[in-house]
């Protein structure tokens, strides 16, 4: 009989050999996917009823929950922080829902109003949202004889533009005029609302310092 092969150490180009770190390496970063992604996950406020606009909210009226929002995350409540005295719903928020973090706020954010009013639109191009202006009206001389305005007068001060019209997508509300939406504080809403259905003419005055320049008339 011929002397028996002694047996040779398996080398790096052993194929099973190849195949079995691979299978090691899969699962070693299989595993640390899977622990990676059970970590990612965020503490927020979930609703316990439904929350109504203008309700102040504490935390017996939410519950909080554990899940994945990755990028998410900034646009909701964090859990890990208290729920301050004086915070109140601006956006409605049905049970169970996680709660937005534009969904609560201030008591003056929770009670203002957003108010259309027609403008210059050469004059609106000037505006961005979230511009502070102050709101001036000339109203209509009832004296007959032509359209005619009166002199202008303060109607609101500090008022936030909410919204713009799109560059060639303006929203006429009459010849010549185009939409602004401000945020009106409630108690001052009928006198915008009030002068906007007199036609008179508004004119909105970005506050020096403030975000955005020029006039509206």
């Amino acid at each position: 009989m011929s002397q028996a092969r002694r047996l040779k150490r398996p080398s790096w180009r052993d194929a099973r050999l190849l195949i079995g770190i691979l299978l090691v390496l899969v699962s070693v970063l299989a595993g640390s996917w899977v622990v990676a992604r059970a970590d990612n996950t965020s503490l927020v406020y979930a609703a316990n009823r439904a929350l109504l606009p203008g309700e102040e909210v504490t935390t017996a009226d939410l519950s909080t929950t554990s899940v994945q929002l990755s990028d998410a995350a900034d646009s909701y409540i964090d859990a890990t922080q208290a729920i301050g005295p004086g915070t109140y719903v601006v956006r409605a928020v049905n049970p169970g829902e996680l709660v937005p973090t534009l969904a609560l706020g201030s008591a003056r954010e929770a009670k203002d109003k957003t108010v259309s009013v027609p403008v210059d639109p050469a004059s609106s191009a000037a505006l961005t949202v979230g511009t502070v202006v102050d709101v001036w009206v000339s109203r209509r001389d009832p004296e007959p004889g032509g359209i005619t305005y009166m002199e202008p007068e303060l109607l609101l001060e500090q008022a936030i533009v909410a919204a713009v019209p799109s560059s060639g997508g303006g929203l006429g509300v009459g010849v010549g005029r185009t939409a602004v939406s401000v945020i009106v504080p409630a108690d001052q809403v009928a006198p915008v609302i009030s002068s906007v259905d007199q036609e008179a003419r508004i004119t909105l005055v970005p506050a020096p310092g403030r975000t955005g320049s020029g006039t509206d008339s």
